[in-house]
């Protein structure tokens, strides 16, 4: 069955406080039972009393009655008087109360002193979910040790997961969850808060704070509500050598180093360049050999140094084509080398402006003129 039986601890303090408990159980207070309480007044004939006297003051008499056969006969200011332990069922349960409530009590007897210390158990059908009230005196040879019985927070987990081994696993619960967290608790907080809204609990001037408490933990209200708790298993966390290992957030299959697809830094150059070590090869299509530049011829008998025209052409060849020539690193001279990348670059002279082409063109006809 879908859900965790519910158990909740509550330690009574003070002069008389077994006898006010005892009265909600019994249903005799008048402003408990008016219209805007939670109890349904038609359904309280369905409330069965297991154990203990017919009457409130009856039961006050018979937790007296044992504290004084202990030797204690007076009440503590601040002792532990008595313990109630309530005991709840989901709101979709099938199982009869009688039995299910029977065996929660005999687990409580056994827990906190023997069945004898039970002064009653009152089994309540006219609010929300069915529910038992026991109520106990806990007395451990002959001394009310109320505190240790019930304990702190590890006592009272230690306790919930003893009443679901003895109790409530052999009536098909689920087993009491930890706190959720992350999606799983976003989505029960969701569905929770969908199902309360339509709800009288949404109009009233407490529903900020319920919200609040369903967005801290929201678990005991898809309890209470009968909203079944799926947890999506979380992802296991790496161990120290598969973070070491690991191939990170990048391609899963990593290329041989010095290789690479695309545009290479600071080289022009087509789509599909691809490096080789420190030389560049283009293997996009063959294109067509532009013509060569003719050399240029001096206008006014003066000549040209072919020598360093010749050797601008191939550079300015390559830049005009857009392509990358290959060529070996011996052959590229020391300025050429660029330390961030560690490649070699050649350097393409830019081609002259007119202006410059004018001044060359008059430097060498005034030389060949005094020559």
């Amino acid at each position: 069955m879908s859900g965790a039986a519910f158990l909740k601890l509550k330690k009574l303090t003070g002069s008389g406080i077994i006898g006010k408990a005892a009265r909600h159980n019994r249903r005799v207070i008048q402003a408990e039972l008016g219209a805007s309480g939670p109890i349904d007044v038609t359904r309280s004939h369905l409330n069965i009393t297991l154990m203990g006297p017919s009457t409130a003051d009856e039961v006050a008499k018979l937790a007296k009655a044992k504290m004084m056969a202990a030797g204690i006969t007076k009440d503590r200011k601040n002792g532990v008087m008595g313990v109630e332990l309530v005991f709840s069922l989901p709101t979709d349960h099938t199982h009869d109360v009688t039995t299910y409530f029977t065996a929660s009590a005999q687990w409580a007897g056994a827990q906190f002193g023997g069945m004898d210390n039970i002064v009653s158990v009152d089994i309540h059908r006219d609010e929300a979910q069915d529910h038992a009230h026991v109520l106990l005196v806990p007395l451990f040879e002959g001394r009310l040790r109320g505190s240790d019985a019930v304990g702190n927070k590890r006592k009272l987990s230690e306790l919930q997961t003893n009443f679901y081994n003895a109790v409530a696993a052999g009536f098909g619960f689920s087993k009491p969850r930890a706190r959720l967290s992350g999606n799983n608790k976003a989505q029960i907080t969701r569905q929770v808060l969908d199902r309360l809204r339509q709800d009288p609990v949404a109009k009233s001037a407490a529903w900020a704070v319920i919200r609040d408490s369903v967005e801290r933990d929201p678990q005991p209200y898809a309890l209470a509500l009968g909203i079944t708790i799926t947890v999506t298993p979380n992802k296991p966390a790496k161990t120290m050598r598969q973070i070491f290992t690991g191939n990170g957030k990048g391609p899963r299959k990593e290329k041989p180093i010095g290789f690479q697809t695309g545009k290479p830094y600071r080289v022009s150059g087509g789509a599909d360049l691809q490096t080789l070590g420190h030389c560049r090869e283009s293997i996009s299509k063959q294109q067509s050999k532009a013509p060569e530049a003719p050399a240029p011829q001096s206008t006014m008998g003066g000549t040209v140094n072919t020598k360093q025209h010749e050797a601008e052409q191939p550079g300015r060849q390559a830049a005009e084509l857009g392509q990358i020539v290959r060529i070996r690193e011996c052959d590229f001279p020391a300025g050429s080398y660029d330390p961030d990348t560690g490649d070699f670059y050649p350097q393409i002279p830019a081609r002259k402006s007119a202006k410059a082409e004018a001044d060359h063109w008059v430097r060498e006809a005034l030389h060949g003129a005094h020559g």
